[in-house]
C-alpha cells in the first residue's frame, strides 16, 4: 500500500479515520433515543465549540461551529441537508459546509469561492457531525462489537448529565497502553448530548505514543424552526470556483533527474546545529522530506530510525527535512516518537528546489553529491527496498 498526501490536505484527517474506524455494544437504548428524537423532527440546529489537540503536536486548536439539519427523507445516503458555519477562536467567520444530498460544498467567504469536497472529506465531515458521531457508535453497537458502559452521573455547568463510556480499543503493544476512548456526557433533561470527549492513546506510530484528545461542548439546540431556508444550503449567489493557477513549466513540477547534481542547502536543525549538503560530501544522503502528522510521513519513522542504527557509522545520513513546523514542535515530535536522526527546519526553498509535491518524498544522493534515487510516498517495503539502495551506494 503506498501512502502520500498532497501538501494542501489537513494533516490530521489522517488520524481521525483510525479514531473513528474501530468498535462499540450495550446502552443501545441511550444512544438510539438520542438519534430517535432528532429524527422526528423536520429540522433542528445547535452550536458546537471543539477544541483538539493536534495529533501529532502539543497545540491546541479551537472551533466554533453552527449546525443546521434539514430532513430529507429521499437522501440514502445521508438523510439530512445541513449547512455548517465554522468561526476560529478570533470569533472570526471562516467557512461553511454545505451537504445538498448529493455532494459537499465548501465554501469560503473570503474570496467568494467554493470546492467540491472529495467522497473522502465528505465523509469524513459527515461523521464529525452530531449525528454522524451517534450513527457511527450505533453502528458499533448493532454488530456487536463492544461495549458501552455506562458509569457515575456527573454535572456539566450545573446540569445533571448520564455519563456513557464507549470502549473502542483497549490492549497493550509493546507492553504499553494503546486505548481510544468516546466519553458521552447527556444532559437528563432534555436527553441530548452538553459534551463528546475523545480520549486515545496510540501506538502505531514511530517508537513513542501519539496522544489524542477533542471535546465538542453542544448547546442551543432548536428544533422545527419555521425559518429554516432550504434555499441556504446552495451555493451562495456570487461565489466562484477558485482560479486555476498557470501551470508552472515541466522542467519545474518533474523530480530531479537520477545522475544530475544534487541542489546545495545550507540548514539548521530544532536544537539549532548548522549542517549543509556540501558539508555531507562524501556520504549517503537520504533526504526525508515530510511534515508532522501526514499519514505516510508518519509510518516511516519506525524504518527511518532502523535504517539509523544499521548504517550507523558507515558514511550514511539521514536528513529529514520539513517546510512548515515550528523548531518547538520539531523538538517536542523528535522527543515523543524516539526519533534518532536529524530534522531540519524552515526547508521551504529545498522543498522548492527539488520540487517536492507531495509527501514524504524520499532523495537518496550518492557520496558523490549526485541524484542517485528517488521515491514518492509511503510503501509497506520501504525499509526493505531503502536497505538494496543503500547498500548498493555505500559500495560505490
Amino acid at each position: 500500500m503506498i501512502y502520500l498526501i498532497r501538501r494542501l490536505m489537513k494533516p490530521f484527517i489522517c488520524l481521525a479515520f483510525v479514531l473513528f474506524g474501530a468498535s462499540v455494544n450495550a446502552q443501545v437504548v441511550s444512544v438510539r433515543q438520542i438519534m430517535d428524537k432528532m429524527e422526528s423532527y423536520k429540522n433542528f440546529s445547535y452550536r458546537s465549540v471543539n477544541r483538539m489537540k493536534e495529533i501529532f503536536t502539543n497545540d491546541t486548536v479551537t472551533q466554533q461551529n453552527h449546525a443546521v439539519f434539514e430532513k430529507a427523507s429521499g437522501d440514502k445516503n445521508w438523510g439530512y441537508l445541513l449547512n455548517i458555519e465554522t468561526k476560529k477562536e478570533n470569533d472570526q467567520f471562516t467557512s461553511a459546509d454545505l451537504y445538498n444530498g448529493q455532494q459537499l460544498i465548501h465554501t469560503d467567504p473570503n474570496d467568494s469561492t467554493y470546492q467540491i469536497q472529495s467522497p473522502q472529506m465528505t465523509g469524513y465531515t459527515l461523521q464529525s457531525t452530531l449525528p454522524g458521531r451517534l450513527k457511527w457508535i450505533q453502528g458499533r453497537l448493532e454488530k456487536g462489537l463492544s461495549k458501552v458502559v455506562k458509569t457515575s452521573d456527573t454535572t456539566i455547568n450545573a446540569v445533571d448529565n448520564y455519563h456513557l463510556i464507549v470502549n473502542i480499543k483497549d490492549t497493550l503493544i509493546n507492553k504499553e497502553h494503546d486505548y481510544s476512548y468516546v466519553h458521552l456526557y447527556i444532559d437528563k433533561l432534555s436527553g441530548m448530548p452538553d459534551c463528546i470527549i475523545i480520549r486515545s492513546r496510540d501506538m502505531s506510530f514511530g517508537n513513542g505514543a501519539t496522544m489524542y484528545y477533542s471535546e465538542t461542548r453542544y448547546s442551543d439546540y432548536k428544533f422545527n424552526e419555521d425559518n429554516i431556508d432550504i434555499a441556504s444550503i446552495t451555493i451562495p449567489k456570487g461565489f466562484h470556483p477558485p482560479k486555476e493557477q498557470p501551470a508552472l513549466p515541466k522542467e519545474q513540477t518533474d523530480l530531479l533527474a537520477l545522475g544530475s547534481v544534487a541542489p546545495g542547502w545550507t540548514l539548521y536543525t530544532a536544537d539549532g546545529k548548522k549542517t549543509s549538503l556540501t558539508r555531507l560530501k562524501g556520504k549517503v544522503v537520504l533526504m526525508d522530506f515530510y511534515f508532522i502528522g501526514c499519514a505516510g510521513c508518519m509510518l516511516s519513522l519506525k524504518p527511518l530510525n532502523n535504517l539509523f542504527e544499521k548504517y550507523k557509522g558507515k558514511n550514511f545520513i539521514i536528513a529529514s527535512l520539513t517546510e512548515r513546523d515550528s523548531k518547538q514542535s520539531v523538538l517536542d515530535f523528535e522527543k515523543n516518537y524516539r526519533l534518532k536522526y536529524p530534522g531540519y527546519v524552515n526547508a521551504a526553498d529545498v522543498v522548492k528546489s527539488y520540487h517536492v509535491k507531495a509527501f514524504p518524498t524520499f532523495y537518496y544522493i550518492d557520496k558523490k553529491g549526485k541524484i542517485a534515487n528517488v521515491h514518492v510516498g509511503y510503501g509497506d517495503d520501504f525499509e526493505k527496498n531503502a536497505t538494496a539502495i543503500i547498500d548498493d551506494l555505500l559500495k560505490k
